[in-house]
């Protein structure tokens, strides 16, 4: 089923002919998780939630409908399918969205966000490609640990566990996460700026 994911998503963020607004795969992850989590949702405060104008959003829902993952509900706005169900249960078999976090943390960025993905350790490696794509989508920054046997790691740079044991166990306790689970915290001037680079980042692990 992963490979479906990403071939989906991968459909979805093709650039069309003409002079069509570029998506990447993770704006495509965001818009499934908001019209899950909203239920109904009207074009506006779709756009104003995913920061891009009116003309931007209807494309992406005119995507949806075309791969049959939305539906329209008339004046109100646009919703999942069953089909789009299914598609967000098995997005959320991979990331848990932890969202915005009141975590301390080491900088002074007013917005912060939280993913878990689910056994993506194996494909970290030092986290500079998650950190590349957290960067390109906005993020001013972005912490990735691995929890492998019990500890959290800086891939290919440190164990939290020993150099900040009082951080890592804040982590472990707040967020839970499972063994070969990567943590993504990025964060920006905006929570939008945050919530981009969190799930760019998650999209290279998919």
């Amino acid at each position: 089923m992963v490979t479906h994911l990403i071939d989906v998503l991968k459909e979805l963020s093709k650039r069309g002919s003409g002079p069509q607004p570029m998506f990447r795969e993770f704006e495509f992850l965001d818009l499934l998780l908001v019209l899950e989590r909203e239920g109904v949702i009207g074009r506006k405060r779709l756009s104003e939630y995913m920061g891009v104008g009116e003309g931007v959003t209807r494309t992406m829902i005119r995507r949806l409908k075309s791969q049959s993952l939305i539906e329209i509900s008339g004046k109100w706005g646009c919703k999942l399918s069953e089909k789009g169900k299914r598609m967000v249960e098995e997005i959320k078999k991979l990331i848990k969205n932890v969202g915005s976090t009141s975590l301390k943390l080491p900088w002074d960025y007013p917005s912060n966000y939280v993913l878990l993905i689910k056994g993506g350790s194996g494909k970290v490696k030092r986290g500079l490609e998650q950190r590349d794509e957290a960067i390109k989508a906005g993020a001013k920054a972005l912490m990735i640990l691995s929890y492998v046997d019990s500890k959290l790691m800086m891939p290919g740079i440190s164990d939290l566990t020993v150099e900040k044991p009082d951080f890592a166990e804040s982590l472990i306790k707040t967020l839970k996460p499972e063994e070969g689970d990567v943590i993504l915290i990025a964060a920006g001037d905006s929570l939008l700026e945050a919530r981009k680079g969190a799930l760019a980042a998650a999209q290279t692990l998919l």
